[in-house]
């Protein structure tokens, strides 16, 4: 549960009703890009949108993508939205969540690294979690964007160069 939420938080960070209406999150990877970072192959892609509180009797709409990958029992979700005031604070944003802290709380291994307006991490859960998952994720500020891509699976972790080639995928098709 404390994986779902951090996902949901994730996405909720940097995502959109407005992306949804200039450009779809599905446009920004392939199934063959997919495939290339897991090293499996691909079974459905599926845009969604989640209806996220964001305050008393306020919601947004979150568009999204997400594409299985069975063999990993898992999957990558990118989704791409309006980016804070700054990049920096884009960033920031990441880095610190709800979700991610409490990973953090919950004592997963984190390795992240910086990159010019992006960063990426892998959240490795601790040996005595059962049931858990890891987490790939590199998120980006771009053209007044934030983006964001999670890989998730019990049995497998992009490293962050993997991870960060889908997101420069993923950049270079934002318009």
């Amino acid at each position: 549960m404390l994986l779902f939420s951090l996902v949901l938080s994730l996405i909720a960070v940097f995502a959109s009703p407005a992306a949804a209406q200039q450009s779809s999150a599905c446009s920004l990877l392939t199934p063959g890009d997919v495939e290339v970072a897991t090293g499996a192959k691909v079974g459905a892609t599926q845009p969604s949108d989640y209806e996220m509180p964001i305050g008393p009797n306020k919601n947004m709409t979150v568009p999204s993508c997400t594409w299985t990958v069975p063999t990993h029992q898992g999957g990558v979700v990118i989704s791409v939205g309006p980016g804070l005031p700054s990049d920096k604070d884009t960033i920031k944003m990441a880095k610190n969540n709800p979700g991610t802290d409490g990973l953090r709380a919950a004592h997963y291994k984190e390795e992240a690294k910086d990159f010019p307006n992006a960063w990426c991490s892998i959240m490795t859960p601790p040996p005595s979690t059962k049931d858990g998952v890891m987490m790939s994720s590199c998120n980006a500020a771009v053209k007044g964007k934030a983006l964001s891509i999670v890989f998730m699976s019990p049995s497998k972790a992009l490293t962050i160069d993997q991870a960060k080639a889908l997101l420069d995928k993923a950049v270079g098709r934002l318009h």
